[in-house]
């Protein structure tokens, strides 16, 4: 919980609708923080906060901000409206962009470039529109959320594995430049999360090796030490951790969230 003695954080969290990124917002309202909830989707945004509010009793700390983050222009008036309403952000959590199912055959420049513009040019622009505030407030904790096919990849998954690799390196690299300004950037490497669109994908991969969604989610849980697939509330703990002060002294680095399923080191 945030001490009365210390200003509740503020955090941004993109694709605040998601699966996983609705559950990071609900775990940060919960630890007291003031949250800015980013999408594309009004009625989504406006039905997300109304839900947590209602579970938590959130009111006054959940903010909604139509923003496409495919748009420098949108995510620049965004954080200044926001920055203005709030006063102050001290966190970033990017968790918006998703790619294809698709071998590389099945690809489209169109899938390369859309994945590309939102998972990693959303990154950079919220990255550095946020900078700025984020080092006036007296810094604070990016987290970019990746996935484990960037050191794990998949034959079914090219475009996740080579953008999400992108996105670390590109974490890494702020990381040593913003962290004189007090600003920590870490990435968090998800598997399979147990979200509607997991179920989406399950269903996809069943289709093409003729088992259902079920059968395809027992087997990759099984792949995993532990049996089972992460729930977007693991996702959400371990980002408030990395936010928090307890993660102090972490930046530039990556941690994989899977159970220990995947090879890569």
């Amino acid at each position: 919980m945030v001490s009365v003695d210390t200003p509740a954080p503020v955090i941004v969290v993109s694709g605040a609708t998601g699966g996983m990124g609705s559950a990071i917002v609900d775990e940060l309202a919960r630890s007291g923080a003031t949250v800015a909830l980013l999408g594309r989707n009004k009625n989504r945004l406006e039905q997300t906060r109304r839900t947590i509010e209602d579970r938590i009793g959130a009111a006054g700390r959940l903010f909604t901000y139509e923003t496409d983050i495919n748009s420098t222009a949108s995510v620049d008036s965004c954080v200044a409206a926001l920055v203005a309403e709030l006063g102050r952000v001290t966190g970033l959590v990017h968790s918006a962009g998703d790619g294809p199912l698709a071998p590389l055959a099945e690809t489209t420049d169109a899938m390369w470039h859309a994945t590309f513009n939102g998972k990693l040019m959303g990154a950079v622009r919220l990255a550095r529109a946020l900078a700025g505030p984020m080092a006036a407030a007296g810094g604070g904790s990016m987290v970019m959320i990746s996935g484990v096919f960037r050191k794990d990849p998949d034959p079914l998954f090219p475009v996740n594995g080579a953008i999400n690799a992108a996105l670390a390196v590109f974490a890494k690299s702020i990381s040593k430049d913003l962290g004189r300004s007090g600003i920590r950037v870490n990435v968090l490497d998800p598997g399979a999360v147990r979200t509607p669109l997991w179920d989406e994908i399950a269903a996809a991969i069943g289709d093409r090796s003729g088992a259902t969604a079920q059968e395809i989610s027992a087997h990759v849980a099984a792949q995993s030490p532990l049996g089972t697939l992460a729930e977007p509330a693991d996702v959400a703990q371990t980002v408030n951790y990395l936010l928090s002060p307890a993660a102090k002294h972490l930046t530039g680095a990556s941690i994989t969230l899977d159970g220990g399923a995947s090879a890569g080191l």
